[in-house]
């Protein structure tokens, strides 16, 4: 059965290559065994000039055949997917949802029906509050948020004036909870130990039932999914994140149905929660559908900066010129005319290129722009794509293709902010900068953060998030790799990427520190 299901699958796609597959009768369960360890291997493999065939001694990997430039596919336990080529990028990547859905990949990654994930193809309400509510607000936001970062550093840190063990996944993640529910559920509830356990563990439980699910076929799963503790742990906290935010949720319902609120009344305590009520129609408007689309906000926010935060101080310990270069940008905008504002932070040009940088090398997943497509589509090069074909392309292997990125093996922190100069000052006699190739710019070469009209909405408030913590660490610390040690790799199951979460490195309370909040 598992072969004739591999032929079966590359049949379907028969026009695209297949990539990681030492011949087509290849057992379909090993191929997906193949991905869960050596998916980036594959998936950049078919990138680039030669597809990789892995080898089941010591994974060694030979070159067969060319197809750059060109459509392949490969094969997961779940199905096969088609990746597509970069020239039709700007085409594909802004379909109406009616041809190709950005949700239903999503939903198939993180196996929507046993993981709560599937909340995104019923409602797209939390999604619509992010980009028309949650971004706009980022400015008013940005000092509660640095208040918060203030009070989480002084419970979570040790005491550390002179060397210190400490596990920066440990660590970051009671600080992105933190940080993140301080804009998604207000000053009252983000410090509640109830919420940042359920934060936290809901992201950790989902992610582990997903890498091991995906580790076994489709019709498996549910066999499976009542044998795994983490399943029943994610279902826990979900139910708890009901419970918790139930009766706040209530509440804002009832003041919302009988006008006496405003969802914005309080600005010193702006936050998604009452946002959420007031978007919320129909059937989204009860508690369950809102404390649901709370979590999931959560996830995205707790998962996608603790990486990049982990990430980040990595490549800074690695690169140790860097951190004198940071700090002095950071405090030549505590010392300008203008002073430290919530403004500052768009014009650290040089930490915005490191974090551009940082997640080129290690991002979150190395495939990108997700969609089904609910309908065939030819596109304007004669590429065809059949019905319910779930395609994306190679993120990853585009960031880092030589053809494009000058020395992608080498880790650049200000390749970005050469690229953002202009030849031109402003009326003070300063440096201009272009608004492209920012961190949070989707481009055709930068593709982390998706590309055309759904790229990922939180990206400006993630950015923040890391900006704030990055300013502090910088500023009021110095940090190193534990001696004989250096920078940690990190582990990649099937396409994401994951720090490993124990970690340890060193860290010393700074004597002249110089943070602007």
């Amino acid at each position: 059965m598992e072969l004739w299901s591999t032929k079966r699958l590359v049949k379907r796609h028969g026009a695209y290559p297949l990539a990681g597959s030492p011949f087509i009768a290849f057992p379909r369960v090993l191929l997906n065994i193949l991905f869960a360890g050596k998916g980036a291997s594959i998936v950049g493999g078919g990138y680039t000039k030669v597809t990789t065939r892995p080898l089941l001694d010591a994974w060694s990997m030979l070159t067969v055949v060319k197809f750059k430039g060109k459509a392949f596919q490969f094969i997961r336990n779940d199905s096969s997917l088609a990746v597509l080529p970069k020239c039709v990028l700007d085409e594909f990547a802004n379909l109406p949802a009616t041809i190709a859905t950005p949700s239903g990949g999503i939903q198939i990654d993180l196996l929507g029906p046993y993981t709560g994930v599937d909340l995104n193809l019923e409602s797209r309400l939390h999604q619509s509050v992010v980009q028309r509510k949650l971004t706009p607000r980022l400015g008013a936001l940005t000092p509660s948020i640095e208040s918060e970062l203030k009070a989480a550093v002084a419970d979570y840190f040790p005491v550390c004036d002179q060397w210190t063990e400490f596990m920066p996944s440990q660590l970051f993640g009671k600080i992105s909870a933190r940080l993140s529910g301080r804009a998604l559920v207000g000053a009252a509830l983000c410090r509640d130990p109830t919420w940042l356990e359920i934060s936290v563990k809901y992201t950790e439980n989902v992610f582990k039932t997903v890498v091991l699910l995906r580790l076994f076929p489709k019709w498996t799963h549910p066999i499976l999914y009542p044998l795994l503790p983490s399943y029943w742990q994610a279902q826990g906290y979900l139910r708890s994140a009901k419970a918790f935010l139930g009766p706040r949720i209530q509440e804002l319902i009832r003041k919302s149905d009988t006008g006496s609120w405003n969802p914005d009344e309080n600005n010193d305590d702006l936050n998604v929660l009452p946002w959420l009520v007031d978007a919320a129609k129909g059937e989204d408007r009860n508690p369950d559908t809102i404390a649901h689309a709370e979590l999931l906000l959560a996830v995205a926010s707790v998962n996608t900066t603790l990486l990049r935060m982990v990430n980040v101080l990595y490549d800074l310990t690695a690169n140790r010129t860097y951190f004198e270069e940071l700090r002095a940008e950071v405090e030549a905008q505590r010392d300008s005319e203008r002073g430290w504002n919530e403004k500052s932070y768009s014009q650290l040009y040089k930490m915005d290129s490191f974090l551009r940088e940082s997640q080129r090398m290690t991002p979150p997943m190395i495939m990108g722009v997700r969609r089904i497509f609910k309908q065939p589509h030819t596109f304007a090069n004669g590429l065809h794509v059949p019905k319910d074909t779930y395609a994306c392309v190679a993120t990853y292997a585009i960031e880092n293709d030589p053809e494009i990125v000058l020395d992608p093996d080498i880790f650049d922190g200000l390749r970005s902010y050469r690229h953002r100069q202009l030849n031109e000052t402003d009326h003070s006699g300063s440096k201009t900068f272009s608004t492209d190739h920012q961190f949070t710019s989707p481009e055709p070469d930068a593709l982390s953060f998706g590309y055309g009209k759904y790229a990922c909405p939180g990206r400006h408030f993630a950015a923040l998030l890391i900006k704030v913590l990055i300013v502090k660490l910088i500023t009021e610390y110095d940090f190193k790799f534990l001696p004989g040690t250096e920078r940690p790799k990190n582990m990649m199951i099937h396409e994401f990427m994951f720090c490993w979460p124990w970690q340890k490195m060193l860290l010393k309370r700074k004597y002249d520190r110089s943070c602007p909040f």
